[in-house]
């Protein structure tokens, strides 16, 4: 089976959600993210129903198969705040039901996001967050794809299977973004072997880390090896699992971005790695 290739419209915040999808379409993707961020144009705060409907129609005409969604959900969200973040991830669960069309899972991708408690004090906290937000998924047939972040002290590879093992839901698994992991220093073989039982997709971006500072790049821009990532994926049995292209807002929001140019800069990278595989 060779590897498809997924695009975010994360990465098109500045675009129309109808015109980012045709960008995605036309630069060869094969798979489709959309980014129900409360910041982007396709959040349901904003992006009506009506509007969610005429996108899956489009979707579908431009064969695509049903898409996953960046949820980009506050899971750790104090007190004060969680009702109020379980109203707005109602919304994002109702939006990804709608525009799903097929036998796939309903698949949403988020954080620990940004009230995450220091890992050490707090992972059983998080863990229990986690639990919380997957019993609320199940009712709707949603699964939560949970990514670790670099930069945060939810990182490594170890600490995700952690998190696995301390839910064991099924609808909670990993969103395998090998960026977050090789620019924290471990190793890029090593962390798919270890995430890959529980992944339910997969991103790759590229970065370093300088200091205490995560400097983000596009696949094929870095040091990570893309060919070698899709063997492992390969080895893994992960084959049949897209992989997306992310564009960190480290980038998109640079003035000379040019969000067309980028989505196929990536495209390409993925191709070669994906010609190199034989």
């Amino acid at each position: 089976m060779a590897f498809k290739f997924g695009y975010s419209t994360y990465a098109l915040k500045m675009v129309d959600p109808f015109e980012a999808v045709k960008i995605i379409s036309t630069a060869g993707y094969d798979a489709l993210e959309v980014c129900v961020s409360e910041e982007w144009p396709s959040s349901p705060t904003h992006f009506s129903r009506t509007q969610q409907e005429d996108l899956v129609s489009l979707i579908k005409d431009l064969g695509f198969e049903s898409p996953i969604v960046f949820g980009n959900i506050d899971v750790c969200a104090p007190y004060y705040d969680r009702v109020a973040m379980y109203d707005l991830t109602k919304k994002k669960f109702e939006m990804a039901q709608r525009l799903h069309f097929d036998d796939s899972p309903i698949l949403i991708t988020t954080t620990p996001g940004h009230s995450a408690p220091p890992w050490e004090s707090g992972k059983n906290q998080m863990r229990d967050a986690f639990l919380n937000l997957a019993d609320m998924a199940a009712v709707d047939d949603v699964v939560i794809a949970v990514e670790a972040h670099a930069g945060t002290d939810f990182e490594t590879p170890e600490k995700a299977v952690w998190m696995m093992e301390q839910t064991n839901h099924p609808n909670l698994k990993l969103d395998l973004d090998i960026s977050h992991f090789v620019v924290e220093g471990s190793d890029m073989v090593h962390s798919v072997d270890l995430c890959a039982p529980y992944a339910s997709m997969v991103h790759i971006k590229d970065g370093e880390k300088i200091g205490d500072q995560i400097e983000f790049c596009l696949p094929g821009a870095g040091s990570i090896d893309i060919a070698g990532f899709l063997s492992a994926l390969r080895t893994n049995r992960l084959e049949n699992m897209p992989v997306f292209a992310e564009v960190s807002v480290q980038q998109s929001q640079e003035p000379n971005y040019k969000p067309r140019d980028v989505a196929e800069f990536c495209f390409n990278a993925l191709d070669q790695a994906r010609g190199k595989l034989g």
